[in-house]
């Protein structure tokens, strides 16, 4: 770990989830995260995937001359400068495409769970303050290394949002929305044509729970589940990487049934399909594991 306690940037969250026009803690906020994320991109050397290719083209007076094609070209249309060929080695970078879905289900909150446990939960001490940490140092330490996007996802999908579209303050104002409907978020990330674009994608999910409809009721939780399933599948299938980070900082969540699945059944699931899952116990490990997490998914063919 590169810092023992990030509890300063969640309490500088929480304040700008309360006060959208409080500078000082979003400049904290950013600052922080800005040195995390790009701590951990040196120590995980996270880098877009990078092929050599020989390339020839007519001698214009740098490159070396190949004097194979050269001769070849004296030989069918006399020696003249046009037929002298040059060669040099170009640098293909693959551009790096991350989508970034963050689970801002009530579960996420304190202000949910001071009503539904017997503890009282500040708004930094609960998971979408240590989440919305790590998605920012996410983001500040790819910087322009990789083009990002982010959804989030309650009772609905919203997004995507990119960095013209002020998506650091989209992340931080959300404070619950209803239920866990991963399923509509991959689907709003199909519909655009994210999974589609030019060079390696990559899907990140943060959530503290198993996609459900929130009302709980067996039939519907279930058919969620399984529309989620399908979904990452098809994204699997278009050649799409994808990490399943789950928040199990709460003993009460990791165990709870929603549908046919706990978390950790869930986690399973999606890992025996070729996903890959992270489990985060404690609320500092959590930037590490996504850094982790995105470089392991990555070397992935």
């Amino acid at each position: 770990m590169i810092f023992d306690d990030d509890s300063k940037l969640r309490e500088s969250c929480s304040a700008c989830m309360a006060d959208q026009g409080d500078v000082e803690s979003y400049d904290t906020l950013m600052n922080g995260c800005r040195i995390i994320g790009r701590s951990f991109l040196r120590l995980y050397s996270i880098m877009p995937s990078v092929t050599t290719r020989m390339v020839y083209a007519r001698y214009s007076g740098s490159g070396m001359i190949s004097f194979n094609r050269t001769i070849s070209g004296f030989s069918r249309n006399g020696k003249t400068l046009d037929e002298v060929v040059a060669r040099y080695r170009l640098k293909d970078v693959k551009k790096l495409n991350v989508a970034i879905m963050y689970d801002d289900s009530n579960s996420m909150t304190g202000w949910w769970r001071s009503k539904n446990m017997s503890t009282k939960v500040n708004e930094s001490q609960a998971p979408q303050s240590y989440a919305k940490v790590a998605c920012l140092s996410l983001m500040e330490g790819l910087g322009k290394a990789a083009d990002i996007s982010l959804w989030t996802f309650g009772s609905r999908a919203e997004g995507p949002f990119n960095a013209n579209t002020n998506m650091y303050r989209q992340l931080i104002s959300r404070n619950g929305s209803g239920g866990t409907r991963l399923d509509l978020a991959l689907q709003s990330l199909i519909d655009v044509g994210w999974h589609r674009k030019r060079g390696i994608n990559a899907v990140v999910v943060l959530t503290d729970g198993v996609p459900e409809v929130g009302r709980s009721i067996y039939a519907e939780d279930v058919l969620v589940n399984m529309k989620a399933l399908e979904l990452i599948k098809s994204l699997q299938s278009s050649k799409v990487k994808v990490l399943y980070v789950q928040l199990h900082t709460d003993d009460s969540r990791k165990f709870k049934k929603s549908g046919g699945y706990t978390m950790a059944e869930f986690g399973v699931a999606i890992d025996k399909m070729g996903g890959m899952m992270m489990n985060v116990d404690t609320a500092n490990r959590i930037s590490d594991s996504l850094f982790k997490g995105l470089q392991q998914v990555l070397k992935r063919r």
